[in-house]
């Protein structure tokens, strides 16, 4: 396999402000070629957007960490961020994560925003903090730990498979599939089908030029203005409101 060679540039100095320590970091690749971005990362926000017109993937990273006077900031930079971004194929990787930390008492994150080319597909495997993805022409894809999810204007298919944290996704031109476990969710403007499984949290699905499908286990429904059928699998506790639906309804409890 070939691997492309990779920029990154360090911002100093390093900032302190009392016990937190903020350093940058840039990655930068040439998107030539390239299908999918794949991104595996920790703790920390992550915010993805178009940056058309261009021809790179560019990637900032503040690595944020609290630390004890008597630790070297440094060596923990080297021994225990995780931080690169290389291509492999058609597919981009970027990692970015705090790997196993034996003094308990230093807390770490890494916030990422990435800029990319609209055309490029987007793979998150996250494990904790705030996601929002924004402006793309492709499909994005979702595995996510817990965290709030925000996602607008997409012009490919959005899937979601989120463990907690509230889901709010307005302005896409493809189909939506979600799995959830906990945490509102709120759905507006989509240009295609909607699937969505639930296990607790209100939800709300507004207008939809397409089917819902939809299982929840807890929490209040509210559906409207929707262009094709609506299908409730399962209703759990909470509210079921639907209104202004072109096509049938069908619920099964």
């Amino acid at each position: 396999m070939k691997y492309a060679m990779v920029l990154i540039s360090i911002l100093l100095p390093v900032v302190a402000f009392a016990e937190t320590v903020t350093q940058t970091k840039q990655l930068e690749l040439s998107s030539a070629g390239i299908e999918v971005l794949t991104i595996r990362c920790g703790a920390g926000f992550l915010n993805i957007q178009s940056s058309d017109p261009s021809e790179k993937i560019n990637v900032k990273a503040d690595i944020q960490i609290k630390i004890g006077q008597t630790e070297n900031i440094q060596e923990f930079i080297n021994d225990h961020v995780l931080l690169s971004l290389e291509k492999i194929g058609t597919i981009a990787i970027l990692q970015s994560k705090i790997k196993a930390q034996p003094r308990s008492a230093v807390e770490a994150r890494i916030n990422v925003t990435i800029l990319l080319p609209q055309s490029v597909q987007v793979s998150i495997i996250d494990g904790s903090g705030p996601i929002r993805v924004s402006n793309l022409s492709a499909n994005v894809k979702i595995d996510d730990g817990s965290g709030s999810i925000s996602i607008e204007n997409i012009g490919g298919n959005l899937k979601i498979d989120d463990g907690s944290g509230k889901i709010r996704i307005e302005d896409i031109r493809g189909s939506i599939d979600i799995k959830d476990g906990s945490g509102s969710i709120q759905i507006d403007e989509i240009k295609g089908d909607v699937r969505v499984t639930d296990g607790s949290g209100s939800i709300l699905i507004q207008h939809v030029d397409g089917n819902v499908t939809l299982a929840d286990y807890s929490g209040s429904i509210d559906i409207s203005d929707i262009t094709k059928n609506v299908f409730i699998r399962q209703t759990g506790t909470g509210e079921l409101e639907i209104d202004r639906v072109k096509g049938k309804i069908t619920t099964h409890d």
